[in-house]
């Protein structure tokens, strides 16, 4: 049974489901239902790796996730999302989880839905084959924040502590927990 502090977190949940998938091995997008997942869905992303990886291709967005620059998704590349925002962040590593082939977590701050925000994400390999990571999910937890001064750097990795602590406004807030 899982730790119910644990399981409390939406990145953990999210995690432990990829876990379960995954067995010895990696996932495969094809087994990836979003009912697995309940409502984390619309907190969660998939990433369809190309082999030039700024082509890779969004194939799905959860719907909390979505990028109000973007008129209507329609798999857009990693490369089309605009730096400093959430989704930018997340593309940026796909290499390293490309290259880890292994969970990747992170957290810190960004902009998102005309919000400052503060994250904490896992990204998860996919693979059709069993070795080449030939997707990524991606599930993300964030609050807004009330002032940019307040705002770790957006590659502060998480357990790491900053000086400076950021004043939660409870309006905004996805998942259980963060």
């Amino acid at each position: 049974m899982i730790d119910a502090a644990l399981d409390r977190r939406l990145t953990t949940r999210v995690l432990n489901t990829w876990k379960r998938l995954a067995g010895s091995g990696f996932p495969r997008r094809s087994q990836i239902d979003p009912r697995d997942f309940g409502t984390d869905w619309s907190y969660c992303l998939m990433i369809d790796v190309d082999p030039v990886l700024s082509n890779s291709r969004f194939s799905h967005v959860g719907s909390a996730l979505r990028d109000p620059t973007w008129p209507t998704f329609d798999r857009q590349t990693v490369e089309e999302c605009l730096a400093g925002t959430l989704l930018g962040l997340l593309a940026r590593k796909i290499p390293q989880v490309v290259t880890k082939k292994k969970p990747i977590a992170m957290g810190g701050a960004a902009y998102h839905d005309n919000c400052n925000i503060l994250y904490r994400t896992i990204l998860m390999p996919l693979s059709e084959s069993g070795d080449q990571i030939d997707g990524i999910l991606v599930a993300i937890a964030y609050r807004e924040v009330a002032a940019v001064d307040d705002l770790p750097s957006p590659d502060v990795a998480i357990g790491q502590r900053t000086e400076r602590t950021a004043s939660p406004r409870t309006s905004r807030q996805n998942g259980a927990g963060g």
